[in-house]
Formats: structure tokens, C-alpha cells, sequence
């Protein structure tokens, strides 16, 4: 496993930019960074998820980057509930990454977003999913699952 990615749920990571080459242990390698989307050949042995996502604090999201978020999000879930591993990553492994994971932890295990917000902090410490945008973000997305 990637010494810079900690564990968040069952089977799914949250981690840092994965230098290219093989990542054993993981199924699946989810690359949320916007600046970094090198291609999946450089990565043997794993499956690779571009998702790139931009980690603007100065503004809110997109439609379309709502859209690319919460669809890589439950393609990570599909995976889980089929027991892959799954890496998510991004340039530092704080936000981009935790909200493809927290989507997913949602998702995949039905928790509620105050326990994933403690999860992935305690995991990966207190900046993890600090973009005020991405933690809003959260909270639709499980209040719209809940109204169903």
C-alpha cells in the first residue's frame, strides 16, 4: 500500500499524488487532481479513474464539476460493494480526494456525513475536506439520497 494514503473505510484510501508505476494492493486508482492526470499505462496493474476536479475555495462549483464528482464518487462505491481497493488521490490527498471518498462512503456504507468528515480527518488530520465548497457539496448529495 502507498506509504502517503491512509485507510478512511473498508477497502478505500485517501492519498496523495501516486508517483507512476505499480501501487500494489490497489484495485482501482481514482486521480482527482486537475493538474495531474497522467495516462493509465504509466500506472500497471490498476485500474485508472480520471476525475479531474479543481479545488477552488473562492468560488462555488460548477454544475459540471458537481456532476463529475458524484459520478466518480459511485463508480468508487460500485467498486467497493464489488471488493476492490480503491486509492482516491489528488495533489495532497486533503480535499479533492476526500469527497470522491466521501461520496463514495456515503454511497457504499450509508454513513452519515459527520461521521465521514470525522473519519477521513482523523485519518488523513484536520485540512482533509476543508474546502467549505466540497463539505456543502456533501451534504446535498446525502440530503438528496435521504429524500430519495
Amino acid at each position: 500500500m502507498n506509504a502517503e494514503a491512509n485507510q478512511v473505510a473498508p477497502r478505500l484510501y485517501v492519498g496523495s499524488k501516486p508517483a507512476p508505476g505499480r501501487h500494489e494492493g490497489f484495485d482501482t486508482i481514482v486521480l482527482n487532481a486537475l493538474e495531474y492526470q497522467p495516462p493509465a499505462h504509466l500506472f500497471p496493474g490498476s485500474e485508472i479513474i480520471h476525475s479531474p476536479i479543481d479545488d477552488a475555495l473562492s468560488r462555488p462549483m460548477t454544475e459540471q464539476e458537481i456532476a463529475a464528482a458524484t459520478k466518480t464518487g459511485a463508480r468508487v462505491a460500485r467498486r467497493l460493494l464489488a471488493g476492490r481497493c480503491v486509492l482516491s488521490t489528488c495533489q495532497m490527498g486533503l480535499n479533492r480526494s476526500s469527497l470522491v471518498a466521501a461520496i463514495a462512503m456515503h454511497d457504499a456504507y450509508g454513513m452519515g456525513v459527520d461521521e465521514i468528515i470525522s473519519r477521513i480527518r482523523r485519518a488523513r488530520g484536520p485540512w482533509a475536506l476543508s474546502n467549505p465548497n466540497f463539505e456543502q457539496l456533501l451534504r446535498v448529495v446525502a440530503a438528496v439520497k435521504r429524500a430519495g
